[in-house]
């Protein structure tokens, strides 16, 4: 089991020194991958495996002690969604929203395979985030998760506020410009994924599903 979470999950020294650097300063660890300097730190790929592990891990945690604390908004089920739809809403973000941004905006310092590389850093940080909201949710008086609504609003804004602090260091545009952009290429996003996939569909990915 200690191997799998080496060889597979990369739960080690490696693992926390890059969750660390992209909390501190991912333009600069994505800026050092890019280049082929990636000693001592995950590639994005492990990264990202290992990220949706850690909900994996928080969802079980959750379910085991969020009774005992007779706090059941605090379920992980209730903030991460089901396996399968956070799965598949990492992976399409991912390569949605990344040729979105190449397409909107056309940076000329990356070109998209190197886009989507940054991105699977950034969202893979954000599922982490996102892994820590049930543990808040346990932590504060009032119960977070009680509204669906309320989960999705929260994840949004969490994840448009981590990945308007990545852009802003990559990019070193203003800070409202960077916002701006994140915004644009999520609402849009999301609005063509509405369209083309209907929104019953979409909000099973989005919107965390209770049990019973």
């Amino acid at each position: 089991m200690l191997d799998v979470l080496r060889r597979v999950y990369r739960f080690d020294a490696a693992f926390a020194a890059t969750l660390w650097r992209l909390l501190r300063e991912p333009a600069v660890l994505m800026k050092d991958y890019l280049a082929g300097r990636r000693a001592g730190y995950l590639d994005p790929i492990h990264y990202l495996i290992s990220a949706l592990f850690v909900q994996l891990l928080v969802t079980a945690f959750t379910h085991w002690l969020a009774p005992l604390l007779d706090r059941t908004s605090a379920f992980g089920w209730l903030w991460l969604g089901r396996l399968n739809g956070v799965l598949a809403l990492k992976v399409l973000s991912i390569f949605w929203m990344g040729t979105l941004w190449r397409v909107m905006f056309r940076p000329g310092r990356y070109n998209l395979a190197e886009i989507y590389v940054l991105g699977m850093y950034a969202f893979g940080t954000t599922t982490i985030l996102w892994a820590a909201l049930p543990l808040l949710d346990l932590a504060v008086p009032q119960p977070l998760g009680a509204d669906p609504v309320t989960v999705l609003l929260v994840m949004l804004a969490l994840e448009s506020a981590y990945l308007t602090y990545v852009v802003r260091q990559l990019s070193g545009l203003p800070l409202w410009e960077c916002l701006a952009r994140v915004i644009a290429v999520l609402t849009f996003g999301y609005a063509v994924l509405i369209a083309i996939i209907g929104p019953g569909r979409l909000a099973q990915l989005l919107l965390p599903l209770r049990q019973g």
